[in-house]
């Protein structure tokens, strides 16, 4: 997401955050976001996914439309108050999450990373709960970027706040738990002149410059039975699920 919260949130200010999601920039971004993100997950029907900092469930209850079996976790009540009406909830720490080893598909994180004090232990515990084959999407966003340039997001709350992983600090930590790739997409900005016109060319002319992308999104194929991971399609979950 492109917006996100760090202090805790109570209902009200939840559903003000959820409206972000509903203005003209927001549905814009989270179209490309969205878009980016089922992308890089891959075939998702009948997957077992969490959904790590789901804030108010923007993504789980797209998950869940596209056929997985979603689980959004978040630290704070108040958006999981709204969170709740879009697929199953539970309040954690991305730090230390309730879920048993190797007991998923996938785990997706969006906007998340910037905003915890250890990163590389939310992605070491996103590769604990995946199983061996599964796959780890994380998106991150990039100041470093049209957006971070015309917005300016580092100069107000909560993106002043926020720790930003440079793009190859972000694939190192990934490579840590199997075969890693970055990827950008959103190049284009709120305050974007002619944004409808200008937005689209933008964001067929990032394909070649991936790395001026507000979103970095880091997908991992996790390693399989002692086997490196390889970044085509998911493998298949076992049978029965």
């Amino acid at each position: 997401m492109t917006r996100n919260a760090t202090a805790t949130a109570g209902p009200a200010t939840a559903r003000r955050y959820d409206a972000w999601f509903e203005s003209p920039w927001g549905r814009y971004a989270w179209r490309i976001e969205t878009q980016a993100v089922l992308a890089a997950l891959g075939p998702i029907e009948g997957r077992t996914v969490a959904d790590i900092g789901c804030g108010t469930g923007q993504l789980l209850e797209i998950l869940a439309r596209h056929g997985a079996t979603a689980l959004g976790i978040d630290s704070d009540p108040g958006m999981l108050t709204v969170a709740a009406a879009r697929g199953p909830t539970a309040r954690a720490d991305a730090h230390q999450l309730p879920l048993a080893d190797a007991s998923l598909d996938m785990a997706v994180t969006v906007a998340t990373l910037e905003f915890t004090t250890a990163p590389a232990q939310v992605l070491a515990e996103m590769a604990r709960i995946v199983r061996p084959g599964g796959r780890i999407v994380a998106a991150t966003l990039n100041p470093a970027s049209l957006w971070g340039i015309l917005d300016m997001p580092a100069r107000r709350s909560p993106y002043a706040s926020g720790c930003f992983l440079p793009c190859p600090r972000l694939l190192a930590l990934g490579r840590r738990h199997g075969q890693a790739r970055l990827r950008g997409a959103l190049f284009a900005a709120g305050h974007l002149p002619a944004r409808p016109v200008l937005g689209p060319a933008l964001e067929n002319a990032g394909k070649i410059m991936p790395r001026f992308g507000a979103l970095q999104i880091l997908t991992v194929q996790t390693d399989s039975d002692g086997l490196p991971g390889t970044l085509g399609s998911p493998a298949q979950p076992p049978p029965g699920r």
